[in-house]
């Protein structure tokens, strides 16, 4: 029996992620303001609120993972924004609906990525999704 090689993802930022997390800075930057702070402090907090979630957010949307490959047989490797390809091992795999979350480690770091239908083909997330949901946890 012959198998798939796998597949190449190139990671983008997801749009649907990245409305939900600008939703959620700004409830938090609204929420100081419906509080019994004083004004001053109100507003100051609010700001600082932004500030630090629209940080956030574009590091978030700047991932330091440019292009993840993956073959059947779980070799996983990525390529950094930094430039050059290392191999990597899968340390945790989330499926929620028709998204997956990863999260990877190579010799020297870390990263977490998100695949939605948004940011990934549909026939790569579904072989992925059946892969991930019928292996062994690591």
């Amino acid at each position: 029996m012959t198998s798939a090689p796998g597949t190449g993802f190139d990671i983008r930022p997801s749009a649907t992620l990245s409305r939900f997390g600008a939703g959620i800075v700004a409830l938090a930057t609204a929420a100081p303001l419906f509080t019994g702070l004083p004004r001053t402090i109100a507003w100051l907090l609010a700001a600082c609120l932004a500030w630090h979630g629209c940080r956030r957010l574009v590091a978030f949307r700047r991932s330091a993972i440019v292009s993840l490959r993956w073959t059947l047989d779980d070799a996983w490797s990525v390529r950094l924004r930094g430039g050059g390809e290392r191999p990597a091992d899968l340390k945790d795999a989330r499926i929620f609906g028709t998204s997956v979350f990863l999260r990877l480690r190579w010799r020297d770091g870390e990263g977490r990525v998100a695949l939605l239908p948004d940011n990934t083909p549909a026939d790569d997330l579904r072989l992925l999704r059946a892969h991930l949901s019928t292996r062994q946890a690591p």
